[in-house]
């Protein structure tokens, strides 16, 4: 964690510093304008919460003398609001995870933007990203011109970005590839046999990795991922990665035409990961048995343990429409648009 003490002396005496923060604002009120025209409503949910999202990836703040957390992502209060009647709305706000890795990629408050998309699937949703990088894109590229000043080096024109060095051209449709396919592809592993257990420590130990019979399916899957995949993924064009296993389905809806594996999709541009969306479980009894499944993972794992949020299951079995939700993160969305490698170039007071 960085000292955060007299940061501010740092960005008095750095221009680009400063020149950062007001591209944010600027990636802020485009974001703001896209959703205005698309008719979507913002809303506002709470960031203290008594149960928050029990997803063992992400570990949470606890605030012990009112058993409160600080909650790492306002998803379940946004789909209440859908449970409500509400449709398609969108959330900026702050969220929390206590990392255990400080890297130039992480922060333990960061900003975050969710949006919901009311009868859609995760196909519609990588539509909605590609439109709405665009739309930042021409909107900040818009904004150069019309201030008459030099764009900053990396707004190239109003469809071309420069990131560390590399051009990329945001136009769509953005290439896509499956998990499956990427797994093929660069790491030469075929999934569908990998999603079993049993072959997945096989293959691991055939390539040198450190395995042994404590390891998860999904801590064998992100040593390949991480290591074979995700580094090879192209930079060059914007990439969504999509139908992510089952194991890893998180809050999404299963494939119908392959149980196998979800309808989850991540979107890539320059090497950073930047969202995670999927076609919305609505199956109040599935995703109570998840969320149970959760627990006892973080009980294995020696995370925090906490009650799921019951109100969350209730809301879900009043009904919850067909959606498609995701997250993206706009500190990273930020570091891409002023050329940044370090998310602390965009948030340098945060810890």
């Amino acid at each position: 964690m960085q000292e955060i003490n007299q940061v501010w002396k740092k960005i008095k005496q750095n221009q680009r510093l400063k020149e950062n923060f007001y591209q944010k604002a600027k990636i802020l009120t485009a974001l703001r304008e896209f959703f205005a025209k698309e008719n979507f409503l913002e809303i506002d949910t709470p960031t203290l919460v008594p149960a928050p999202d029990t997803n063992p990836f992400n570990e949470v703040f606890k605030l012990e003398e009112k058993n409160l957390f600080l909650t790492p992502s306002p998803e379940f209060f946004i789909k209440k609001f859908l449970a409500s009647g509400l449709k398609n709305v969108y959330q900026i706000t702050k969220a929390y995870r206590d990392w255990q890795e400080h890297d130039p990629l992480h922060l333990s408050e960061f900003t975050i933007l969710e949006w919901y998309r009311d009868n859609a699937t995760y196909l519609e949703l990588m539509v909605d990203c590609e439109n709405l990088v665009n739309h930042i894109q021409q909107r900040l590229f818009e904004k150069c011109q019309m201030s008459n000043v030099k764009c900053q080096n990396q707004i190239l024109n109003v469809k071309t970005l420069k990131y560390q060095r590399q051009q990329i051209n945001l136009s769509p449709p953005w290439f896509r590839i499956s998990c499956k396919e990427a797994f093929k592809r660069y790491a030469d592993i075929n999934l569908d046999e990998f999603i079993d257990i049993n072959k997945a420590r096989k293959i691991c130990r055939q390539k040198g990795y450190q395995v042994d019979e404590k390891n998860s399916w999904e801590e064998l899957y992100h040593q390949i991922f991480l290591n074979e995949v995700e580094l090879r993924l192209p930079k060059e064009q914007p990439l969504i990665l999509y139908d992510y296993p089952a194991p890893l389905a998180a809050l999404s809806k299963i494939k119908e035409s392959d149980p196998r594996y979800a309808e989850r999709f991540e979107f890539y541009i320059g090497g950073l990961e930047l969202g995670n969306g999927y076609s919305e479980l609505t199956d109040a009894h599935e995703q109570e048995k998840r969320l149970k499944a959760d627990i006892e993972t973080r009980k294995s794992k020696k995370m925090k343990v906490f009650d799921y949020d019951h109100d969350f299951v209730e809301a879900l079995k009043e009904g919850l429409s067909k959606t498609a939700g995701i997250a993206v993160g706009i500190d990273r969305l930020v570091m891409l648009f002023t050329d940044s490698s370090d998310i602390h170039e965009v948030t340098p007071l945060a810890a």
